[in-house]
């Protein structure tokens, strides 16, 4: 009955004049002459059975909406509720809406009862016929105003009859007899008139208090089921945090065993490097007597001077590298070896001709009168391991400087292979 009234009411008063976009209000459907009933509705009438459960949305009181609608719900509005009933003046007018605010599943909302010229209805320009509700206000709006609170009804008044008098119920006072209009047959007890009337009543009392027992029911038992899915989900979220920890913590120890492993591989290959070095160098010693054997007793102007065979050693890199004269880089500008110190060349990357890294600077050499003529170079090895250092002459260096940063590295004109057979410096 209550939804009734409320679709006759919506749709006499509400038609357009909440719309935003339309402040024309049709007219009003009455026609005394058919006998006060209403055949058709206009189209942008509203009727309650839709009305009620509409999600409504809070917008920014800024929010422009075109006069045509809107496909969907903005991004930006945010659901605040919907429309759980209708409340209706005596006269047939609606005085406002009653909205569900907040909750979880039905449980723990407020009713907050706002009136109509609050609310808007936009219309859905995808579906003709239809309409968002929205409120210029936000949640926390609604979360702060107070709750509805519905009042029980006034005792109604007694109906007038047609000729202008109210009829007044029977009392009977307490020792005394009612008179009687002679012929009248009037039942003092109306119970004691229809028997049935009190089992009725009790039936209907009965049908209440099995409903209100079953709706209670149904509600705790929606309860324990949310309790108990949470919970669930609570559980499953945890047993897969735990497992991807232990699947991270398996994949860090089996990165550290293939770390440790590899760093067993390449001190292998080290120690092994070391003795191909350590037999190489024996077999060079033994080739360099034997040649020495053989070259005894040959003419004195066949053999070289020992400080000759010493210069010829010291300038065979410089001779082999080559020379970096004019060399140029894009970017880069050469800088002179005077311009800089021990410390910046000590560690500085060295690069062939095609800029692929050959080694890096570990040593300056200087003359006995100051001038720095020579760089060790530590070519191949891996990770520091079996590097091999050749000198090369400053000659055979172009040192480059980025000339729009701090990037300083020195090319030479040979390639990693062919450092690696220049004889091994070794120091002194």
């Amino acid at each position: 009955m209550k939804r009734f009234l409320a679709t006759t009411a919506l749709t006499a008063s509400l038609a357009m004049p909440v719309f935003a976009q339309d402040t024309t209000a049709p007219e009003t459907n009455t026609a005394p002459e058919n006998g006060g009933f209403i055949q058709t509705a206009d189209p942008q009438d509203v009727m309650a059975s839709d009305f009620i459960g509409k999600r409504v949305y809070a917008m920014s009181e800024d929010a422009a909406v075109a006069e045509e609608g809107v496909a969907e719900a903005d991004a930006a509005w945010e659901d605040i509720g919907e429309v759980s009933d209708v409340i209706l003046a005596r006269t047939g007018e609606v005085e406002g809406v009653i909205v569900d605010v907040g909750g979880f599943l039905g449980i723990g909302e407020k009713p907050v009862a706002l009136t109509m010229d609050s609310l808007n209805l936009v219309p859905d320009s995808n579906s003709p016929g239809t309409y968002f509700v929205t409120i210029s206000s936000s949640r926390e709006a609604l979360d702060q105003a107070p709750a509805f609170e519905a009042t029980q009804p006034a005792e109604m008044e007694q109906a007038e009859a047609a000729d202008g008098t109210v009829a007044t119920p029977l009392e009977e006072t307490p020792g005394e007899e009612v008179d009687m209009a002679e012929g009248d047959d009037v039942t003092a007890d109306p119970m004691a008139a229809d028997p049935n009337s009190s089992e009725e009543m009790t039936e209907m009392a009965e049908a209440g208090d099995n409903a209100a027992d079953e709706a209670e029911a149904e509600m705790n038992e929606e309860v324990a089921d949310a309790e108990a899915t949470m919970e669930e989900a609570g559980d499953t979220a945890s047993e897969e945090m735990a497992e991807a920890g232990d699947a991270m913590e398996e994949a860090g120890d089996e990165a550290q065993q293939e770390m440790a492993e590899a760093g067993e591989t390449v001190e292998a290959a080290g120690d092994e490097a070391q003795e191909e070095m350590a037999e190489a160098g024996d077999t060079a010693e033994e080739s360099m007597t034997a040649e020495e054997e053989v070259a005894e007793g040959d003419a004195a102007e066949e053999t070289v001077a020992p400080e000759a065979a010493e210069t010829d050693m010291a300038e065979a890199p410089a001779d082999d590298a080559g020379t970096m004269e004019g060399f140029t880089r894009d970017g880069y500008s050469e800088v002179m070896v005077t311009e800089l110190s021990s410390e910046d060349l000590s560690g500085l990357p060295v690069y062939d001709s095609e800029d692929n890294r050959v080694g890096e600077i570990s040593e300056v050499l200087i003359s006995s009168d100051g001038m720095v003529t020579d760089a060790v170079i530590d070519v191949g090895g891996f990770l520091g391991i079996g590097e091999k250092p050749v000198a090369i002459s400053f000659d055979g260096i172009s040192l480059q400087k980025q000339a729009e940063g701090d990037d300083l590295r020195a090319y030479v004109n040979t390639t990693e292979e062919q450092l690696k057979s220049f004889p091994e410096y070794e120091g002194g």
